[in-house]
C-alpha cells in the first residue's frame, strides 16, 4: 500500500475481501487505519495469502501473448504472482502505451475474469471496432460524454461507484470520438488532480486503470452496452439500470423528488468556480475544442 500508510477505503477492496474487512472497521468510518488494516490482513492471509484483497487488479492469464510479455516484466513489485496491482498496473499501462500494444486481452475475456481470475465464458457477435476520425464535432461529443458520466456519478452519489463511471465514461466516449482525444482529456484531468488534490498515489493509478479498462473493452466489444460490460466494477447494491439513464434525466428525477436539490447543487457547482484550476481547465477545454 506504499511506504507511508494512508487509510484504506473499504471501496478499494474486492467483494471477497470486503466482508472480512468490515469486521475490523471498529470506528465505522468506512476505511481501515493502520491497526485495522493489519488485523484485517492477518485474517485475510490465513486462507488467501497468495491473493490480492484489492478490487483493482489484473489477472495475467487474461492477457494476449504480447501483453503478457509486458506484464511479466512488471510482475514483481508485490508478492501476488501472476496478478498485477497498483504500482505494477501503473508500469504495465505505461509500457503497453510505449510499445504500442493494442490487443491487451484475449478474445472473449470479461472484466470479471480480469478482476477476479474466475473464468467466465463470453462470445462476442458484434462488429469490430473502427477508430473514429478526430474532428471538432467528435471531440465535443467525447467531452460531453465524459462530463455526463461525471454528472451521473455526482447525482447518483453511490459510494464506491467512481471507478465504474470512469470505465463506462471512457467506453461510451470511444463510441463518439477519437481514442487519443479521450486519453488526452483524461491525462490533463489526472494532472489537475495531482496538482490540486491530496490523495494517495495508488488512488490516481486506479482511476487511470479504470479509464484504461473502459477504452480497452470499448475496442474489444464496441456493440456491447458499456454499463453491463463494466458492471464488475460497480459496488455491491449499485443499480446498473438506473445508471443507464441520461445525466439530465437523473438530475430531473432527483429535483422532482427533492425540492431543494437544484438549489443545493447550484451552490455546490458555483462553489467549484472558486477553484482557479477548475476555471483554467474549463477555458482550456473550450480552447482545445473550438480553437479560440
Amino acid at each position: 500500500m506504499g511506504s507511508k500508510f494512508v487509510n484504506v477505503d473499504l471501496v478499494r477492496l474486492s467483494q471477497e475481501a470486503l466482508p472480512i474487512a468490515k469486521k475490523y472497521n471498529k470506528d465505522s468510518d468506512n476505511s481501515l487505519n493502520q491497526t485495522e488494516y493489519n488485523n484485517f490482513l492477518t485474517e485475510w492471509n490465513k486462507k488467501n495469502s497468495a491473493k490480492s484483497p484489492l478490487l483493482m487488479q489484473l489477472h495475467m492469464k487474461t492477457l494476449s501473448d504480447k501483453a503478457a510479455k509486458i506484464a511479466k516484466i512488471c510482475d514483481g513489485i508485490d508478492s501476488y504472482k501472476d496478478v498485477l496491482t497498483e504500482a505494477e498496473l501503473k508500469k504495465f499501462m505505461y509500457l503497453c502505451e510505449k510499445n504500442n500494444i493494442n490487443d491487451i486481452f484475449k478474445p472473449g475475456t470479461t472484466l470479471k475474469t480480469v478482476l477476479t481470475g474466475k473464468d467466465e465464458k463470453f462470445t462476442y457477435n458484434g462488429a469490430s471496432y473502427k477508430a473514429k476520425p478526430k474532428s471538432k464535432i467528435s471531440d465535443l461529443k467525447v467531452r460531453l460524454k465524459l462530463f455526463e458520466n461525471w454528472l451521473k456519478l455526482d447525482v447518483i452519489s453511490y459510494k464506491g461507484s467512481d471507478k465504474y463511471f470512469h470505465s463506462v465514461g471512457n467506453f461510451e466516449a470511444l463510441k463518439y470520438g477519437s481514442e487519443n482525444t479521450i486519453k488526452d482529456i483524461c491525462k490533463k484531468q489526472d494532472l489537475d488532480k495531482r496538482n490540486n488534490a491530496k490523495r494517495p498515489e495508488n488512488d490516481y493509478t486506479e482511476d487511470l486503470y479504470a479509464n484504461f479498462l473502459g477504452i480497452t473493452f470499448g475496442k474489444m466489444y464496441p456493440d456491447e452496452n458499456p454499463h453491463d460490460t463494466m458492471s464488475a466494477l460497480a459496488p455491491k447494491g449499485f443499480d446498473i439500470e438506473k445508471s443507464k439513464k441520461s445525466g439530465i434525466k437523473l438530475f430531473y428525477e432527483n429535483a422532482k423528488d427533492d425540492s431543494k436539490f437544484i438549489i443545493k447543487k447550484s451552490k455546490e457547482y458555483f462553489g467549484f468556480l472558486k477553484e482557479s484550476y477548475i476555471i483554467k481547465r474549463y477555458f482550456l477545454e473550450i480552447k482545445d475544442n473550438f480553437g479560440f
